[in-house]
């Protein structure tokens, strides 16, 4: 599977489908996205901050975002937050939501000494837990975290 991540400035016009699938499932935090992204709350375009589009060929298949961590939950540390990460299900075990993940982490090591992100479903959880997030008990806006690694190999 040859799988293509952009980082867009715009919402294609196929998040619409994006939407429709996560939907679906039981999940808002797409058309949140869109609506927050339509009406300028989140842009993803504070410094250090970007949205992904992961691509099969021409159809959209995944997207995930990097925030800022509000700065009073990080006692002056220089944290991102993983917003809006979604796969289609039909993509999910292969690997798309790995290298969608990868690609985010590699991009933020630039801006940010950490990642954190918060979910609620088992298997989100499972899969952040594979890629080396923590859990993180009782604080009050994200429930995993993982220090960033330079390319040095010195946690930032």
């Amino acid at each position: 599977m040859d799988i293509e991540i952009q980082p867009v400035t715009e919402l294609p016009k196929e998040i619409a489908e994006l939407e429709k699938q996560a939907v679906s499932e039981g999940f808002s935090f797409v058309g949140r996205m869109i609506e927050e992204f339509n009406n300028g709350t989140n842009k993803f375009d504070q410094q250090g901050e970007f949205l992904l589009m992961a691509y099969d060929g021409k159809k959209l298949i995944a997207c995930g975002g990097l925030n800022q961590q509000r700065s009073e939950d990080t006692h002056g540390k220089h944290i991102g937050r993983v917003r809006r990460f979604y796969v289609l299900p039909q993509y999910r075990k292969y690997g798309v939501g790995k290298q969608l993940l990868q690609h985010l982490e590699k991009k933020a090591v630039s801006h940010f000494s950490a990642l954190c992100l918060n979910t609620d479903t088992q298997s989100a959880a499972h899969f952040y837990q594979k890629m080396n997030y923590v859990h993180v008990a009782n604080h009050p806006s994200y429930n995993y975290f993982k220090y960033l690694i330079n390319s040095l190999g010195s946690v930032e």
